[in-house]
């Protein structure tokens, strides 16, 4: 009697609680296991990341483009590159428009090839103007640079009669620079340049300009 009012007693005071007889393990084990299932999957969810979209890419793609011609005409001789200016103007306006417009993605495509035009055909001035520092190397096999010439050419081809906007004047412009890149006399890398501008404007035309 006297040891059940002893454990009444503690009880009583806070200092004994009954409990069940389930192992401490156990018990640990399932209170720990119990919470962290929701909370997990929402913290999934949270930190799946953003969609990129393919819209926000050209953009950036044409941005850079304007910004490496830009400055590669400013190393330009002062009063030359007057054609190559206009060109470059005419690709910003066709960023700011892409810019601003919803319906964009034409447009951007638009300004992608105008641009990479401007910055091949600037850096191909400022390589003629500049021939005293070329490396004298020999350039490799042009294999790879004739079938950029030929696939161009065939897509010209497609194109010559499709109906266009305001690129009806760059066409002709888009064919004479590809005649200049198949030239055997011009400098490998100069024909290159002329190549890769071709093909941009070429681009540039396939959507719509």
């Amino acid at each position: 009697m006297a040891n059940e009012r002893t454990r009444r007693k503690r009880v009583a005071d806070g200092r004994e609680t009954k409990v069940k007889d389930a192992p401490l393990a156990k018990r640990s084990a399932k209170s720990a296991g119990a919470v962290p299932r929701k909370t997990a999957k929402k913290a999934t969810r949270v930190a799946k990341p953003a969609p990129a979209y393919a819209a926000d890419h050209g953009q950036m793609t044409a941005f850079h483009h304007m910004q490496r011609a830009s400055v590669v005409m400013s190393l330009m001789e002062k009063g030359t590159g007057k054609d190559l200016r206009a060109l470059l103007e005419r690709g910003v306006k066709l960023y700011r428009k892409a810019m601003e417009e919803e319906a964009k993605e034409k447009t951007v495509l638009r300004a992608i090839g105008v641009l990479r035009a401007v910055e091949h055909l600037s850096m191909a001035g400022l390589y003629s103007a500049r021939r005293k520092h070329r490396q004298k190397v020999t350039s490799p096999t042009p294999e790879w640079l004739a079938k950029v010439i030929a696939e161009t050419d065939r897509r010209l081809e497609e194109i010559k009669d499709g109906e266009r906007g305001k690129g009806t004047d760059l066409f002709p412009v888009t064919v004479e620079l590809l005649r200049q890149a198949e030239d055997a006399e011009i400098d490998a890398h100069l024909a290159f340049e002329l190549a890769m501008a071709s093909d941009a404007l070429c681009f540039a035309l396939e959507n719509g300009l």
